[in-house]
Order: structure tokens, then sequence, then C-alpha cells
């Protein structure tokens, strides 16, 4: 797992568990009052940090990242407040979860259908797909196979589940369904309108994941 610490000397910690496939320039301008633990590729699972100068540790997991939450729980420390953003961790199970088919539109992914994926599942418009575009990760097609393949594995075995206090999920999201995910979380969860599986088109700091999820 690849980490950076984004440090603002604050004495709260958000650790952000990003999505399958992300990388610290998908969230280069999201800013926080808080210090920030960006966290991407779950290639390896090898994570480290000490977290005891902090007085409040707040965690958001997102997309993939709620499922790696599970198979890190054990390496991450007690939480004031923990949110999930579009994510299950039934990572892979067919209705909780990524269906099949969107796996294997994951896997066939390449250079010339990349930004028509982008525009069908991650975003909602061209506006939209402009400023993901802006914030791309860095990574190979190469690299998220390799993770995906990996996630895939982690799903075979045996995991934990971290109990998260919120649920976010957005009202258009089509990689998680969310008729399925309302079913699943059960009263936990609140709608983020107009927004599609991506959401860092409408929140641009960190601070405001929080702030709507307590609201």
């Amino acid at each position: 797992m690849k980490t950076k610490l984004i440090k603002n000397n604050s004495d709260e910690l958000i650790v952000f568990l990003s999505g399958w496939g992300c990388d610290e320039h998908s969230y280069k301008d999201m800013k926080s009052s808080r210090d920030v633990l960006i966290c991407w590729d779950y290639t390896s699972l090898d994570f480290e940090f000490n977290f005891e100068n902090y007085k409040k540790i707040y965690l958001i997991a997102y997309s993939a990242g709620v499922f790696v939450s599970g198979l890190i729980k054990d390496k991450l420390p007690k939480f004031s407040y923990k949110i999930a953003v579009n994510g299950n961790p039934k990572l892979f199970d067919n209705k909780y979860g990524i269906s099949k088919n969107i796996v294997d539109i994951f896997k066939g992914l390449n250079l010339e259908n990349y930004m028509d994926f982008r525009l069908n599942y991650l975003v909602r418009n061209s506006e939209e797909l402009e400023f993901f575009n802006s914030h791309q990760p860095h990574r190979t097609f190469e690299s998220c196979f390799c993770e995906l393949d990996k996630l895939e594995n982690y799903y075979a075995d045996s995991y934990n589940v971290v109990d998260f206090d919120k649920i976010i999920l957005s009202d258009e999201d089509k990689i998680f369904q969310l008729d399925f995910q309302k079913e699943y979380y059960k009263g936990k969860y609140k709608i983020l309108k107009n927004a599609a599986h991506d959401v860092f088109y409408v929140f641009r700091n960190f601070d405001d994941i929080l702030s709507f999820a307590d609201m």
C-alpha cells in the first residue's frame, strides 16, 4: 500500500482509503483543516503509521477502500468517526458489490475505451469528466489490473468488516447499485443527490465529507 501524509499542523487526522486504480494525484486539490493520510494501491497490504500524536482520528473509505478497511482493520487505530462512501464490504458480491459484468468491463479497459468508461460509469457529464481528467491517477493499466487481481484474491479469503457510523451513497452510482446498498446498510446511509460514483466533483475537500455525513 502506498501512502502520503498531508500535514496541516493539526492534532486531528483523516485516514482516507481511496478506490481501485486511484493514487495521490486523484485528490491533489482536496483540502482539509486536519492532517490527511491518503492511502492507495492495495497490491500490497503493508501498512504502518504512528497515530499516537492525534487526539481525534477519522476514517473515510471510498469505493474499494470500504472493503480494504476490513482487510487492515487490525492495523488501524480507534476512530472517532467512520464514513464509507460508495462502497461495500462485499466487494465482489453480484448483488451488493461490483457485479461480474462491471468487473469484466474493468478488465477490458484500454486507451481506446477508457474515456467512454469514465463518462458512462464514474461521472455524470462532460463537465465532471473534464474535472476528473484533470485529476486522473498517474498509474498504468498493468498496475491497476494487478491491484484488481489482488483484491479478488483477498476477497476469496476470510476478512473483517468495519462497522461504519455513516454511509454516503450517490443517487446515480453505476458501479454499486443504489437500491442494493440501501438494503444492505439498513438506514445508516445518507443520499448524495446529483452525484455519480466519483464524488470528488461534489466534495472538494475532506472536511465537507465529514460535515455532510454528520448533518
